[in-house]
């Protein structure tokens, strides 16, 4: 079997960067979808641990399983075989401390509710005060930059606007792990390069341990303390890189770096590697 542990670089969640605990771990993890001869193997023997307060980025070539990990993860999906343990406990249902911002912000958000509304319904059943859950809408909105359109409804709003507002609604939870599942892929190009730098400052704020799947590689590389690479078929974790980029990121500057470029190119060598036709027969 082979192990893939995400290696911990020891930074406290302030530094954005991770500590030595594992707050979401995935062992052997297997996913097929069917049954008997005509079953498909997605997913075989991924072993996977984010450390608390790191910052992972899964990627890989389209249809290799990335968005099916990440529903494992989360216990939206039970997984055929292998575990998933959040806090040491195994996952068999979304637990209470894991948030998730999907892709498709408009279906995410109710539209006939306005943004406070929206971000407050899921701390409804948390037990805690109508006071507190206004000042808890208040301080994500005011985080993500849309307290003065706190009134308004989900159509009002940009798509990038509407994510900005999936996003507070998933920190408003107060996760200890947010999981994103290609949040900016939606929105045009410098409006990603926004929100990118906006989920970096909100995990500095936050201290949220954070998983990020996406097509992309340099948002990847960019916003991650480690990226994963998945691939084959079925898939499995290919390659980790830890990008070692600290704490304080620009889109130009941190892109200029010979460190950012190298990492790239190795991920996308990776990536191409799982994509491009055998030779002699043999897996690449």
């Amino acid at each position: 079997m082979t192990t893939y542990n995400l290696p911990l670089v020891g930074q406290s969640a302030a530094d954005a960067g991770p500590t030595h605990d594992g707050v979401l771990e995935a062992t052997g993890l297997g996913k097929s979808y069917g049954a008997g001869p005509a079953a498909r193997e997605v997913l075989k023997d991924v072993n996977f641990r984010l450390g608390r307060g790191e910052f992972v980025c899964i990627v890989g070539h389209s249809g290799t399983g990335k968005t099916t990990l990440l529903r494992c993860l989360a216990g939206l999906m039970a997984p055929t075989s292998g575990e998933v343990r959040f806090e040491g406990a195994k996952v068999t249902e979304p637990p209470r401390g894991l948030a998730v911002v999907f892709q498709d912000y408009s279906r995410s958000l109710l539209p006939w509710m306005t943004v406070t509304k929206n971000i407050e319904l899921p701390l409804q059943g948390k037990g805690i005060s109508s006071a507190e859950r206004r000042s808890l809408v208040a301080n994500v909105l005011d985080a993500v930059g849309l307290s003065v359109h706190a009134a308004k409804l989900p159509h009002e709003l940009s798509g990038g606007m509407q994510q900005r507002v999936a996003i507070a609604r998933a920190l408003a939870y107060r996760p200890e792990v947010l999981i994103m599942d290609e949040p900016f892929a939606s929105v045009d190009a410098q409006t990603r390069a926004d929100l990118e730098d906006l989920t970096l400052k909100l995990r500095r704020e936050f201290a949220a341990s954070v998983v990020l799947v996406t097509h992309d590689v340099d948002e990847a590389v960019y916003l991650g303390d480690q990226v994963v690479v998945l691939g084959g078929s079925p898939a499995r974790v290919r390659r980790i890189e830890t990008t070692g980029l600290g704490p304080d990121r620009d889109q130009i500057e941190t892109k200029a770096l010979p460190q950012f470029t190298d990492i790239r190119a190795r991920v996308l060598r990776e990536i191409r590697a799982q994509t491009q036709p055998t030779i002699e027969g043999e897996n690449p």
